[in-house]
């Protein structure tokens, strides 16, 4: 069997001695074994929304072992009693949660969380409307640490970058690149030297992120959504995404290509239901179910996709597979990379169904997941 090797980054021919729920021909070229997924980038709702539950289960379907969430719930992730309640209600799945902790909240140093702070990822400000001033203040009583960045100027407004034929199209391009040069430099001033630049949809952002690299330590990723569609293509809310989809698709790829990019996210962001128009419909798309086969269908490089979905987001967190408590191939995802299917959200695990590819044709197919030597889901369906 083709399994994935996190030591080189490549594929290698190798007999692994575990057993399937049902015989396959383990020769087949198009069958792999990689560790498991992780997503730097993941949204929970709680308040009979999308729950730890539901996420599982939705993560898992989509070959996603360790998420890592957002702090913009409800309440949101920014004191220590709420991160105790998420905690608590992430525990003993069979996904591994880590958190974010907003950073305009009350929680100043995450290395003084007692036994919490290994459930920590870092500070973030994705989900969360900031000013300047916002920032200045934050960066000037927090501890140093990872910082993630839904780079935005909250001060502009707008639903879509201007010239899309869609409603509310007055959000100006050059917004998302200012922004990321904002709260680097910001950091910068008061000692911080790592950040993790969410779902970059600009060339603009990705020149400022060149720049700053000079300055600091920047990471970045890309979403499915913006490698995906064009402006034109948006016709329905679930498309509604902020970051607005932009002009500068094949761009993101090339950066991808090239390295600039080096992390695959999800941005899973479930609606029970959106409403048809698009100035009163939320932002979000539920995808973690179908995330990886967008990327493997807009690369056609397997390799490229699964150092960017396990080795690189892993070296954003500065940790390991071991760390997190993963051996593979005790843990482990098998993909069909040739398996073609049609993308139907209304089947999804997850609460959310607004998915943005609902209805379109995806390639490469998450077949089965392996967690703590057994496998808990086969083909469509959960074994335990």
């Amino acid at each position: 069997m083709r399994v994935f090797d996190i030591s080189t980054g490549g594929l290698k021919r190798e007999q692994i001695p575990i057993n399937f729920p049902e015989k396959i021909d383990q020769d087949l070229d198009s069958l792999i074994l990689s560790p498991l997924f992780v997503d730097l980038h993941t949204h929970v709702r709680l308040n009979d929304e999308e729950d730890y539950d539901t996420l599982s289960h939705a993560a898992l379907a989509g070959g996603f072992g360790i998420c890592v969430i957002q702090p913009n719930t409800r309440p949101p992730i920014e004191n220590l009693d709420v991160l105790k309640n998420h905690v608590e209600l992430s525990k003993d799945k069979d996904v591994h949660f880590l958190h974010t902790i907003s950073l305009f909240g009350e929680i100043n140093d995450l290395n003084e969380l007692g036994c919490y702070t290994n459930n920590t990822a870092g500070f973030s400000t994705d989900g969360i409307r900031y000013t300047s001033p916002d920032l200045v203040k934050a960066f000037s009583e927090k501890k140093r640490a990872l910082v993630f960045d839904h780079s935005q100027l909250h001060e502009v407004s707008g639903d879509f970058y201007i010239g899309s034929k869609v409603p509310n199209a007055v959000r100006t391009y050059s917004n998302e690149a200012i922004a990321i040069f904002r709260t680097v430099l910001t950091g910068l001033e008061f000692g911080f030297n790592r950040f993790h630049i969410q779902h970059v949809s600009t060339s603009q952002s990705l020149e400022t992120i060149e720049y700053l690299r000079k300055k600091a330590k920047v990471s970045c990723e890309v979403t499915p959504h913006h490698v995906f569609f064009r402006p034109e293509e948006i016709n329905n809310p679930n498309q509604k995404i902020n970051p607005p989809i932009s002009k500068d698709r094949d761009i993101l790829i090339d950066a991808v290509r090239k390295g600039i990019i080096t992390c695959f996210a999800t941005d899973h962001a479930p609606h029970l239901e959106k409403p048809v128009d698009f100035e009163r419909a939320p932002y979000g798309s539920s995808h973690i179910e179908v995330a990886f086969s967008v990327y493997l269908k807009v690369f056609e490089d397997i390799e490229l996709v699964l150092k960017n979905l396990t080795i690189n987001p892993l070296s954003v967190l500065g940790k390991s597979y071991e760390e997190l408590g993963f051996s593979f191939p005790n843990d482990a995802v098998l993909i069909d990379e040739r398996a073609e299917y049609i993308v139907e959200s209304n089947k999804f695990f997850s609460k959310g169904k607004n998915c943005a590819f609902n209805g379109y044709k995806l390639k490469g197919k998450v077949l089965g997941i392996r967690r703590n030597g057994r496998w808990v889901f086969w083909n469509g369906e959960f074994l335990r």
